[in-house]
């Protein structure tokens, strides 16, 4: 019995690989390979976007609100790691996701409301086909609150996508083999979020240099990423980064900015305070 591909699909299929499963082993990841460096040229054009969308969740968290990333299925598993990248433990930077609630609408408007989504919060959708209903039912929400909300899609005309000010919809072309789940739309998604988690942690003070500097003593091995980090930060010996991260209760930043100044852990902490937690700045409000 032949089956016939629909339509989508035929359009899906990649046209220079049709013959991938005569290649040899090597050949054919040369092809995987060189098709999947072509995502992050997909992604330059959305760079000014991307700035935006890191740019406005800076302001919105400086305003005390919160950067709810949303997503289903997949998506939704991106969202929560990207939460879980932005920053360690408690923050403003949140994930709400569905598995099994995809397809309803208006579930998606009830889980936002259960967490008092409002005016002064932003949205981050994630949405490879911009037809997720749980999606876009969360989205409307959003937009009818009047909050900022953006999108990563492959459809920029889709109707979620026409509920987002800020749309990130690179032109990704076919996968190497038709019938996976959007493989480089997955990795495209991916490097969007990391760009959006990175630069979103830069532009809250939680990075001095290129060192992250919000580590939490949560455990034994934290505890020496913090001692490392304090190291390399301040250019100090281990005896003194551990002195001064066990004299401020253990706050990273505070830790740095007193080996950096010779502050105690109370004047540190004050400046730091003084200066939005960012320690670049208060470096130059130092005695």
């Amino acid at each position: 019995m032949s089956i016939m591909l629909t339509g989508s699909v035929k359009e899906r299929r990649h046209a220079s690989t049709m013959n991938i499963d005569r290649l040899s082993t090597l050949d054919m990841l040369n092809v995987i390979h060189q098709d999947d460096a072509l995502i992050s040229d997909a992604i330059t054009p959305f760079l000014p976007m991307i700035a935006r969308v890191v740019d406005n969740a800076a302001a919105t968290l400086s305003r005390g609100g919160r950067l709810t990333i949303v997503g289903a299925g997949s998506s939704g598993r991106m969202a929560r790691q990207a939460a879980e990248d932005y920053a360690p433990g408690k923050h403003p930077v949140i994930a709400i996701v569905t598995d099994e609630d995809a397809d309803r609408y208006e579930r998606g408007a009830a889980d936002l409301q259960a967490i008092n989504f409002g005016e002064h919060d932003m949205m981050l959708a994630l949405t490879v086909s911009g037809k997720t209903p749980w999606v876009w039912g969360a989205m409307r929400h959003a937009w009818s609150m009047g909050s900022p909300v953006a999108i990563v899609t492959t459809d920029a005309q889709s109707e979620a996508a026409q509920l987002a000010s800020m749309v990130i919809a690179p032109e990704l072309g076919a996968d190497v083999v038709a019938g996976y789940a959007n493989a480089k739309a997955g990795i495209a998604q991916r490097m969007i979020l990391n760009m959006i988690s990175t630069g979103l942690a830069v532009r809250t003070g939680r990075v001095y240099s290129n060192l992250r500097v919000d580590l939490e003593a949560s455990s034994t091995k934290w505890l020496e990423r913090q001692i490392a980090m304090v190291m390399e930060a301040g250019g100090c010996s281990r005896a003194t980064a551990k002195a001064a991260l066990e004299s401020c209760n253990h706050s990273c930043k505070t830790a740095v900015l007193m080996v950096l100044t010779g502050l105690d852990a109370w004047k540190a902490h004050e400046l730091l305070a003084q200066n939005n937690g960012f320690i670049r700045v208060a470096l130059q409000e130092a005695p």
